[in-house]
């Protein structure tokens, strides 16, 4: 067994880590353990990519390109073209999967489970 530590996460998280460590029946320690591997896995390449940036910007940039490059590296900004927006919510496919979860709500609320969207 590895040495472990405390790491402080929101309430809310620590809630859901829970619900579905219980789920699959792993420790919450665990299933974190796991999906951070999974998470630098999958962005392998954007870290060393940031890394790399930084390291060019200690060597041979100004502090200030350094700190702006560091507080602004992973914002992201979505863009959505109302007419998208617009043409998606038309669209039969999505009114009947939008249908179909209303009417499981619906359900819900009458037998007493209480599924909310």
């Amino acid at each position: 067994m590895s040495a472990t530590t405390t790491v402080r996460v929101p309430v809310a998280l620590q809630r859901e880590v829970t619900r579905v460590s219980e789920l699959v029946q792993e420790t919450p320690g665990d299933l974190l353990a796991a999906a951070w591997a999974e998470y630098v896995e999958h962005h392998r390449d954007d870290i060393a990519a940031d890394l790399q940036r930084a390291a060019d910007l200690v060597r041979n940039g100004t502090l200030e390109e350094l700190v702006e490059f560091t507080q602004d590296a992973h914002h992201t900004i979505v863009h959505v073209d109302i007419d998208d927006v617009i043409a998606a919510w038309e669209d039969p496919a999505v009114q009947a999967v939008l249908d179909a979860s209303r009417a499981a709500v619906s359900a819900s609320r009458t037998t007493g489970r209480r599924i909310e969207l």
